[in-house]
């Protein structure tokens, strides 16, 4: 069970994390919650499952940083691997909501993605304590 949001794991793989963020985006309240907490956790699920680890994900996060959104969209291979981009391109998409530039929006989604980044870390370091940084033998290529 997770522990921040009473929910199985098998209960937040799930949820329809594109729609969470497009619920969430536009504005601050109960969505904008879910998509931080059960999105968040059910995307760094999702990732996991695909063997994505915590640094390309935060690295995605400073290109939609440093890119936008409109840039990070135009990125050939966001993440490594078929799966892992069309995983990506997903949750980009469903937060890119116009076609204006919008620097709040790719922030706040930016800022998203740390925080799925994060969660994968905390889970392979839980998994595996003791170990350096944030991967234990036998964890998932970095690569994806």
């Amino acid at each position: 069970m997770s522990w921040r949001t009473g929910h199985s794991y098998d209960e937040l793989r799930g949820i329809d994390v594109a729609a969470a963020i497009v619920a969430g985006m536009p504005e601050p309240g109960p969505a904008r919650r879910i998509l931080f907490a059960e999105a968040a956790i059910a995307a760094s699920l999702a990732a996991q499952d695909l063997g994505v680890g915590p640094h390309p994900v935060r690295f995605l996060a400073g290109c939609v940083r440093s890119l936008g959104l409109d840039g990070a969209l135009q990125l050939p291979e966001p993440l490594i691997g078929d799966q892992p981009t069309q995983l990506v391109r997903e949750w980009m998409s469903a937060a890119h909501t116009g076609p204006d530039p919008d620097v709040a929006r790719d922030d706040l989604f930016a800022r998203w993605l740390e925080a799925v980044a994060l969660l994968i870390a905390v889970r392979r370091q839980a998994l595996h304590p003791g170990q350096p940084g944030d991967r234990g033998p036998g964890a998932p290529d970095e690569g994806g």
